[in-house]
């Protein structure tokens, strides 16, 4: 049975930015919300069930009218509530817990869209999910990258509130399957809906080569921007000035600013990056765009771009919260050990520090 509910799991920024454009261009497909935590589910319900978008301090539009479940109730529902579509919304760390509670309503007939930060997620859940082991029963996955900005806060005047969001910078959503064998069809309701809402959330479709150079160009950026940013207790645009004088605004020169910069962490992922894309060699285009070089000047374009920006890693840490380290500098490591090439050292440095918040002298992270 296909259910043509349209499932967002996750309630953060992303999931309320897609939920809200869903339900602005294609009302006529319901959409559900899952919650991981019971308290904000109920909230959600007190509040109405409803999705703010500030368009600036004074102009609001809601949306109404969404469904809402609590993870822990699901298993209530198991197969009699399948679920087809699903978009996962949360943080990797975050995935599969919940997924392995909603494994039992998803099937070979169901996509799930993963639009998250990282890799290695889908991987996870086919190998630690039972009923995923087998690709007869797993769903079919696709990937999604957000590049829009977007704000829990509802302009200067207006508090923060759960429910609520504002546009920081305009960006696109980049959709493709994550098998290469799948085909891509446009007519497919999830697809579909959220072509139909491109004004708002840009849409592109990209087939499974396009999409995996656009997560791992992302994966790279971030591997380079968010352990610098924790490392260094910085906001993303002070990287610039590290880069250049090898030190923080304000501050002296240190090995510790020497040794973790931009360009040092490129020159360490670049290699790494581009064994695991298995670019075709000779091709001078190719080449230039997955050189370091390349890849620097884009990891300080987005440094630029999001200045005043704290990274999610360091509001992560800051927070004392799991962060999204495994699925990021893990899996620079992990596709560096399996394709046989020298663990770059400055990476590994790096994710013992924010996985066991100290460094390998024993020294901890405060």
């Amino acid at each position: 049975m296909t259910n043509p509910t349209i499932y967002i799991l996750g309630a953060g920024n992303i999931g309320k930015y897609v939920a809200h454009a869903l339900a602005t261009h294609v009302p006529s497909v319901p959409v559900t919300l899952i919650f991981r935590k019971r308290d904000s589910f109920k909230k959600f319900i007190d509040s109405g069930r409803k999705l703010t978008r500030w368009i600036d301090d004074k102009t609001q539009d809601s949306k109404s009218g969404f469904g809402a479940e609590y993870i822990g109730q699901s298993y209530k529902l198991n197969r009699a509530m399948p679920i087809s579509n699903l978009i996962v919304a949360t943080k990797g760390q975050q995935t599969l817990d919940p997924v392995g509670i909603l494994a039992p309503r998803l099937g070979r007939n169901s996509t799930v869209l993963l639009l998250q930060n990282g890799l290695g997620v889908h991987e996870e859940l086919n190998s630690q999910i039972v009923a995923f082991r087998s690709p007869a029963n797993r769903p079919s996955y696709w990937a999604g990258i957000c590049s829009a900005g977007i704000s829990g806060r509802g302009g200067t005047n207006n508090p923060f509130c759960p429910f609520t969001f504002q546009m920081a910078g305009e960006g696109s959503l980049k959709i493709g399957p994550l098998s290469e064998n799948e085909e891509i069809d446009q007519s497919h309701l999830l697809c579909q809906s959220l072509v139909e809402s491109s004004p708002t959330l840009q849409t592109k479709v990209l087939d499974h080569r396009r999409i995996k150079l656009a997560q791992i160009r992302k994966l790279a950026m971030n591997a380079v921007i968010n352990p610098l940013t924790v490392v260094h207790k910085c906001p993303n645009g002070a990287l610039r000035h590290l880069e250049s004088r090898r030190a923080l605004p304000g501050e002296p020169v240190t090995a510790l600013a020497a040794e973790f910069r931009p360009s040092y962490m490129v020159a360490e992922i670049g290699p790494v990056v581009r064994a695991a894309l298995n670019l075709p060699s000779g091709d001078p285009k190719l080449d230039k765009a997955w050189s370091d070089e390349a890849l620097l000047r884009d990891v300080l374009r987005l440094a630029d771009a999001t200045a005043e920006n704290r990274s999610s890693m360091l509001q992560d840490i800051e927070g004392d919260r799991h962060t999204e380290i495994d699925y990021i500098t893990g899996w620079i490591i992990r596709k560096a050990r399996e394709l046989g090439l020298k663990c770059p050292r400055g990476s590994q440095k790096l994710y013992h520090y924010i996985k066991f918040r100290k460094w390998q002298n024993g020294e901890v992270l405060r």
